[in-house]
């Protein structure tokens, strides 16, 4: 590659372009005169000229970014309360699990004291009333079987005095009994059918009351489970905010912010964040002008507005796919891996700001051009000024030469070698191409090194 694709020479050529045009146009007339007094020929063209180089070409789309850990917790109490204890500080390291913020929980602690005490007595009030209610439904049950067996009883003695009745009224109709008889075994069948339909309500009521006593006992017992579930609940919900009383370490890490001091009050808003500072990231915006090329998986550098020397390599790891509206216009967020971790030398932090350069295009092989040397025609082509040295330093022959560039930077334009009928080492005008035209002479500064454009 040419010495020329340095940046520190390409800045020296620009600084040296600027002033070259101003003593181009004091020493214009003075070269004219010798010229044509030394010569006899028309006067040369004052330019600047520089040699094409070839090799890679690039373009980029820049952002700006900040630096941020890849994994970062802000943590926050699902309930307030007053912070008792805050055994870090800003910027320690900290291990996963290690308590950060707690919280005063004598009141908690009351109050699960309290709740154990009543789950308890509510507990032993289940258990009474169920042993109750299993000997309330024995009784009613020995009701019913007692019910039961007189009903029996009273069935078997109608049955007895049915025969009897019967009996008695075969041997009247013989003449071996007296109408008396006949008329006491008829009532003492009645007695026995009154004393059966006595039996059968009481059998009826002793199995309702069997029946009403179930229902009952499944409400008080429904009643008692309900209540020694609901204390159930208030105490494993006592119990995590106890657990939550407590913020700790989600990973090893660092403290990166924190924002409470014992004796503060503390809401559900977060009141440390903890950050790993081993694996970093950086979110990027892009104006939407420029993100229209962005793509994952394209190759990045990463300058920290810190130390604008510091090019750290990184890869588009992903794109958001809304973007944020600031202002008049639209902003692309855009995620960025490091290739390599950053190490202790690069002093890069989360929440550093950052230049984000990624590299939207890529030539590997071609000629680069200084932007400002081609001309655009009315017709729409392009053209640039090729300087055939005249054999004397400093002199030369503008030639016309239509380009057609692959791509183009904000500096830059890139042509290929292949096609193109310039290549790498010829001299191209800069300065003063709007006062020649194909054909004329021109004079120009040496090149660096002493070149005096009699060629590569």
């Amino acid at each position: 590659m040419s010495t020329g694709s340095d940046p520190a020479v390409r800045r020296r050529r620009r600084r040296r372009r600027a002033a070259w045009i101003v003593g181009i146009l004091l020493i214009a007339a003075v070269a004219a005169f010798l010229t044509l007094r030394g010569r006899g020929g028309p006067a040369a063209t004052e330019i600047v000229a520089e040699p094409l180089e070839q090799g890679r070409f690039v373009r980029e789309t820049t952002g700006s970014g900040v630096v941020e850990a890849v994994r970062e917790r802000a943590l926050a109490f699902a309930s307030g309360g007053t912070v008792a204890d805050v055994p870090v500080e800003e910027g320690d390291a900290v291990a996963a699990g290690e308590v950060l913020v707690r919280l005063d929980t004598a009141e908690l602690e009351r109050s699960l004291a309290s709740t154990r005490s009543s789950l308890a007595s509510a507990r032993a009030e289940l258990e009474r009333t169920v042993a109750q209610l299993r000997v309330d439904r024995l009784d009613a049950a020995s009701a019913v079987a007692q019910a039961e067996d007189r009903l029996l009883q009273a069935q078997a003695d109608l049955r007895a005095r049915e025969g009897d009745l019967s009996r008695a009224e075969r041997l009247f109709e013989l003449g071996a009994a007296s109408r008396d008889e006949v008329q006491n075994a008829r009532d003492a069948r009645d007695t026995a059918a009154r004393a059966v339909d006595q039996a059968e309500l009481a059998l009826e009521s002793a199995q309702e009351r069997l029946a009403n006593q179930e229902s009952l006992a499944e409400a008080q017992r429904s009643s008692a489970e309900a209540r020694v579930a609901g204390l159930e609940t208030d105490l494993a919900n006592l119990q995590e905010r106890l657990d939550d009383a407590e913020l700790t370490a989600p990973f090893d890490g660092v403290v990166a912010r924190l924002t409470v001091e014992p004796g503060d009050p503390a809401g559900t808003q977060p009141v440390v964040t903890v950050a790993d500072p081993s694996e970093l990231r950086v979110r990027a915006s892009f104006d939407e002008n420029r993100a229209s090329e962005l793509a994952v998986g394209q190759p990045a550098d990463i300058v920290p507005d810190a130390n604008t020397r510091l090019r750290l390599a990184a890869t588009v790891q992903r794109l958001a796919p809304v973007a944020e509206r600031e202002g008049g216009s639209a902003q692309v967020d855009a995620i960025l891996a490091f290739d390599e971790e950053p190490g202790a030398e690069a002093a890069v932090r989360p929440g550093y700001t950052v230049t984000a350069r990624v590299r939207v295009a890529e030539i590997d092989d071609a000629l680069r051009m200084p932007l400002e040397a081609i001309t655009e025609s009315d017709e729409g082509a392009a053209y640039v000024y090729r300087v055939a040295p005249a054999g004397e330093p400093g002199r030369g022959t503008a030639e016309r030469v239509e380009v057609a560039p692959l791509d183009r930077n904000a500096t830059v334009s890139a042509l290929d070698p292949a096609v193109s009928d310039l290549g790498e080492g010829d001299l191209i005008a800069v300065v003063g191409l709007e006062r020649i035209e194909d054909g004329d002479p021109v004079h120009f500064p040496p090149l660096d090194g002493g070149d005096d454009g009699a060629g590569p």
